[in-house]
């Protein structure tokens, strides 16, 4: 299993985090980390990472990497533009959905979102006590105990693979509309494109397979 902090930088490398080094990208970036991890569980049966998702006041967040997204975002800015992603199939489909779901959602949106979650509003209320002090222990989120919530992403993953399917097909990559059909974007399609997107000229490209070439124009 990937550490978290690998796809913290593949989606700040894209810039799924909207608005860079501000508290609404950091607040993205920890929603998209977190519904990633529960479509991993809908998709698949198992999390994306190990590392532990809290119940805090704006929503499910991954604690480590909030805090280095708000203490050193330089570093973790520098980290992510030399990230060479090498994911797995699976791991790029639950990235790709998560995008495809979440990605233009804007942060306090999904923050909103997130407290609709039972796996939330079980966990949140648990982690204060009286005196206000939020205990990160208690904040732990099991979304396995929570079926409905994976019901309910899953659900929403099923709308996503019906409207891939009944539209035109396109990936957007850095802001890049690549328009393909007849073809299924693989991992390593997907980092040629991606790869493609950071020195190309327009913004958008049709994309084809030739002989086992792919083509670009």
């Amino acid at each position: 299993m990937r550490n978290v902090i690998d796809f913290a930088k593949y989606f700040i490398k894209i810039g799924a985090d909207s608005v860079p080094n501000t508290y609404d990208g950091n607040m993205k970036l920890q929603k998209l980390l977190a519904f990633a991890n529960m479509i991993s569980i809908a998709e698949y049966g198992v999390p994306l990472y190990s590392e532990n998702v809290l119940a805090f006041k704006d929503g499910f967040v991954v604690e480590k990497i909030r805090l280095r997204y708000q203490n050193d975002y330089a570093g973790l800015k520098a980290d992510s533009d030399r990230f060479e992603p090498d994911f797995t199939s699976e791991q790029y489909s639950v990235l790709i959905m998560t995008l495809g779901i979440f990605g233009d959602v804007p942060a306090r949106q999904l923050s909103d979102l997130s407290h609709t979650f039972q796996s939330w509003q079980s966990t949140y209320p648990r982690g204060m006590s009286n005196s206000g002090y939020h205990s990160k222990e208690k904040s732990i989120v099991d979304f396995n105990s929570y079926p409905e919530d994976i019901q309910r992403i899953k659900k929403a993953i099923d709308a996503y693979k019906h409207s891939q399917e009944s539209a035109e097909k396109t990936e957007v990559i850095n802001g890049i509309t690549f328009y393909y059909d007849g073809m299924t974007l693989t991992p390593e399609i997907f980092d040629e494109l991606e790869k493609f997107s950071r020195v190309c000229d327009d913004d958008a490209y049709t994309v084809y397979m030739d002989e086992g070439r792919l083509v670009i124009y």
